[in-house]
């Protein structure tokens, strides 16, 4: 049995830009879901807010670790999210649910 999925909503994440720059943004509505052929994989949809007021979308998802320090764990999937086309549908028709598009 996989722990609780995590979240992300009202936290604030600072960064540097691909430029080096400072980014910072806060989570300000999420949808995170299990993916439906993988029980140890859920999907997250972010609307994220910059400091500058400008609003963006992400698509991320999680990954039940397996690594020592993380064994067991939701861990965030640092490369882009691979999905089947039917997970794909369902991204959007989430989104769509939240009224992002």
């Amino acid at each position: 049995m996989n722990p609780p999925l995590p979240s992300r909503l009202g936290k604030t994440t600072r960064t540097k830009g691909i430029d080096g720059h400072p980014v910072e943004f806060t989570v300000v509505d999420e949808d995170v879901f299990p993916a439906l052929s993988n029980e140890g994989k859920a999907f997250c949809l972010h609307k994220i807010r910059h400091s500058t007021g400008k609003e963006e979308f992400r698509i991320g998802y999680y990954m039940i670790a397996h690594r020592p320090r993380m064994k067991g764990k939701w861990a965030w999937g640092q490369y882009a999210p691979i999905m089947t086309a039917q997970e794909m549908q369902m991204i959007f028709e989430r989104a769509k649910t939240k009224g992002w598009i």
